[in-house]
């Protein structure tokens, strides 16, 4: 049986209760160190102060562990020092059931973060800058915005800004897929990037999930729907003359935006 550290359960006492509740667990402790060989119970009894008669018909427990049979001061001394225990770590406890385990955010959570991102940076981009601008007359949108020094479509923000994520070494990616792509690289790469742009054209609100491999490596997938929320990606895709598709309307599904996370 480990010994009782009598001056950590003082301090605690005298933080957790009263000073004069501390006089008396300091003596029951005393007493506890007497049952188990330290001391004597006569130089226990001799290094106890005097209790205080208020205190003593307040606090039962700790007050009348004196005159009780042994079988009952040593239960008596159980529980006090139980509930000490109790007092002392329950903080504890509690942050430690605040926080989460090991196992960290589901990707399913993680990848629903990601994009509420990627959607908000993307509207504000074409709402406020992009239709804002050409609405004044101040300048334009364009697919080679580079060399006409005008401002990049919002699909072209979204798949640099997926760029520059893959390049900062967290093996997060996304990028912009369709079933009508202008370009090949923006075609599905898999059988679950294709199955899930057929089930986005019919229920655009549920996103497609699923696990991916490359090499030893697996993946979290998820693929949300890319909706034609701008007028400006409305007439690039109608109007280029390699897109497959020209009779795009507000609103409707054009492709998806596939979020992809490392499972580690």
């Amino acid at each position: 049986m480990h010994r009782v550290n009598v001056s950590l359960y003082a301090a605690a006492l005298t933080v957790l209760i009263s000073r004069v509740k501390t006089r008396l667990l300091q003596n029951t402790l005393l007493r506890y160190r007497a049952w188990w060989g330290q001391n004597s119970p006569q130089d226990a009894q001799k290094d106890r102060p005097a209790r205080p008669q208020r205190a003593r018909r307040r606090i039962v427990l700790f007050a009348y562990v004196e005159p009780l049979s042994d079988v009952r001061t040593k239960l008596a001394v159980f529980f006090s020092i139980l509930l000490i225990s109790g007092l002392w770590w329950e903080p504890y406890a509690l942050s430690a059931k605040e926080r989460p385990g090991s196992s960290g955010i589901p990707p399913e959570k993680a990848a629903a973060y990601i994009y509420a991102v990627i959607k908000a940076d993307r509207t504000l981009y074409t709402t406020e800058i992009v239709n804002r601008l050409q609405a004044k007359g101040v300048t334009t949108a364009s697919e080679h915005w580079e060399q006409e020094n005008a401002l990049m479509l919002p699909a072209q923000f979204l798949q640099h800004s997926g760029k520059l994520a893959a390049e900062n070494g967290s093996g997060i990616r996304y990028r912009l897929i369709g079933l009508w792509p202008i370009y090949r690289r923006n075609a599905p790469a898999s059988d679950l990037e294709r199955n899930a742009l057929e089930s986005l054209r019919k229920n655009p609100d549920l996103p497609v999930t699923g696990i991916v491999t490359s090499g030893r490596q697996q993946y979290f997938q998820a693929i949300y729907p890319d909706l034609a929320v701008s007028q400006a990606c409305i007439d690039c895709h109608n109007a280029h003359l390699l897109s497959p598709k020209r009779d795009f309307k507000l609103n409707d599904v054009m492709g998806g935006i596939a979020i992809t996370i490392p499972l580690e």
